[in-house]
């Protein structure tokens, strides 16, 4: 049977939550040495992004990708996160991202949720308007 990155994610977390803190070196061997035995190494990446967001929703955070042409200033960042923050009603982690074709403004990404801030999407909807 085939496991894919998630699932392992959530059996380690169950096994370490569930472990006392001076055994959970065993249970990381164990781990690693299940991956290997299933030729699943490889997925060791993809397995620490999804662990990383369990513990995220277990602490009542929520991962948000912030798309932007260029980097953004640290004070528009801040005030994007507050604004995330109050939108989500709790706190946010945000992985940045750099997209040119952009050509300005934000694409942020929440769970299955898209905000098309973008200069590309406004200019999109006026020629679509312009032309209805």
């Amino acid at each position: 049977m085939r496991f894919n990155a998630k699932q392992y994610a959530v059996a380690l977390m169950e096994s370490l939550e569930h472990t006392d803190p001076k055994d959970q070196d065993k249970v990381l061997d164990n781990f690693v040495q299940i991956l290997a035995e299933n030729n699943d190494i490889r997925l060791f990446d993809e397995i620490t992004a999804e662990f990383h967001k369990l513990e995220l929703i277990k602490k009542g955070i929520k991962q948000v990708e912030l798309t932007s042409a260029q980097p953004l200033s640290r004070s528009t960042e801040q005030e994007i996160v507050s604004e995330l923050n109050k939108l989500v009603k709790g706190k946010v982690e945000v992985r940045k991202k750099i997209d040119e074709q952009l050509i300005g403004g934000v694409l942020i990404t929440i769970d299955d949720q898209m905000i098309d801030a973008t200069v590309k999407n406004n200019l999109t909807q006026l020629k679509k308007d312009l032309t209805q």
